[in-house]
């Protein structure tokens, strides 16, 4: 399988939600999806698919107010899961990051998913600090920094 990332297009908005969904627990919902992709400046989204069958793979989403910016959703599908597709998702975003003049990057992960903690300090994240009540049922996340 050779993956494809490209920019989410407003015809992705309504995967994207049901994935959020089914992965994170929640999602920002296809309005304010839309508003985002639209007119925020500040965002941009990504789609990674497979490139022969377009069949979705999974999503990144980051802010970006030069020289920062921040992880807001990163995801593989699960049945895709430890085959390196995060590996490409990740490896994409830094080198957009890197070539946009980002210098610092932060994210929120769950403090129970060890699996995602793991991969990010592979990447150079470091731990920063707790977020008290950070996600809907109450799970502190971890706060993530990396400089690029």
């Amino acid at each position: 399988m050779k993956p494809i990332i490209r920019a989410m297009r407003g015809d992705d908005i309504p995967n994207i939600v049901y994935n959020d969904r089914r992965i994170l627990g929640q999602s920002l919902g296809e309005e304010t999806l839309s508003s985002e992709l639209a007119e925020n400046q500040f965002t941009r989204f990504f789609v990674m698919e497979d490139a022969l069958t377009q069949r979705f793979l999974g999503h990144i989403g980051v802010w970006i107010d030069v020289p920062l910016a921040s992880i807001l959703n990163f995801y593989v599908v699960p049945e895709e899961q430890h085959k390196g597709l995060g590996s490409n998702l990740m490896d994409f975003i830094l080198d957009f990051l890197k070539k946009a003049g980002v210098n610092t990057l932060t994210l929120e992960v769950r403090q129970s998913n060890e699996i995602a903690k793991a991969m990010y300090r592979q990447y150079g994240f470091s731990f920063v600090s707790i977020r008290k009540n950070y996600y809907s049922d109450g799970e502190n996340a971890d706060l993530m920094l990396k400089n690029l």
